[in-house]
């Protein structure tokens, strides 16, 4: 019994450090407010401009660009989509995608990770019929050795507009 509790309270006290250093580590980069600095908002909203200007464009080369060699892409139903070359086939799959649309609700972190909570609206063309399909997505964004952002882990849910049935959901096509 002197055992498990000596255990037992070690870990405790193992766990209170690691929770106060993450708080530390947080609130060091955060501002006074609790908030991600302005600059570093700015910067994630720059690149969810690019993801959707490149995929109006069709020029997915850009958005895979801003994933990380080891990052993952879990889509609704559970699938994972990982590693560079199958992140590009995900996104080479998305020519039925007329434009995306980004809207950053909650934004996290510290100067190492954020994560984004929002929504991506995709607009597609079916049969010549525009159609538009809003998701919950949470980013992960991880900053690399050159100090900029890339993408380590993009998550989807079902799409969330109520009047959009289970067989429209927008999948990438894959070859």
């Amino acid at each position: 019994m002197k055992t498990t509790y000596s255990f037992m309270r070690h870990s405790f006290a193992a766990l209170l450090v690691t929770m106060g250093l993450l708080f530390a580590g947080n609130a060091a980069t955060a501002q006074g407010n609790g908030e991600i600095p302005a600059d570093t908002r700015a910067e994630i909203e720059q690149l969810n401009k690019v993801i959707e200007k490149s995929l109006t464009a069709k020029d997915f080369a850009s958005i895979i660009d801003l994933y990380s060699d080891d990052a993952t892409i879990m889509v609704p139903g559970g699938q994972k989509i990982q590693g560079r070359k199958a992140i590009a086939e995900y996104w080479y799959g998305m020519t039925a995608a007329k434009s995306i649309k980004s809207e950053i609700t909650e934004l996290g972190g510290n100067s190492k990770m954020l994560y984004q909570i929002g929504k991506w609206t995709i607009t597609k063309v079916e049969n010549g019929v525009e159609k538009s399909m809003t998701t919950d997505v949470v980013v992960v964004w991880k900053r690399g050795n050159d100090y900029s952002y890339k993408i380590q882990l993009n998550s989807s849910s079902n799409p969330v507009a109520s009047a959009i049935k289970k067989s429209d959901v927008f999948e990438a096509v894959q070859p």
